[in-house]
């Protein structure tokens, strides 16, 4: 007798589900609502200090 690689499918004996289906968000979704991720340095000029607290203008430390 031969081992052959197992398929999930209908026919499968495990205790999984099958019927994987996408999850569409939605009003009628579950989920909480998430505040959109905002970029702390985009209001930072070049020559603002920089605000990682280096005391160097942001073009000389992280805007290079």
């Amino acid at each position: 007798m031969t081992q052959q690689d197992h398929v999930h499918g209908p026919d499968c004996n495990h205790d999984h589900d099958h019927h994987h289906e996408p999850h569409v968000h939605g009003p009628h979704c579950n989920h909480e609502h998430q505040e959109p991720v905002r970029n702390p340095l985009k209001d930072v000029g070049r020559n603002d200090p920089c605000p990682c607290g280096s005391n160097k203008k942001y073009k000389k430390c992280h805007g290079a």
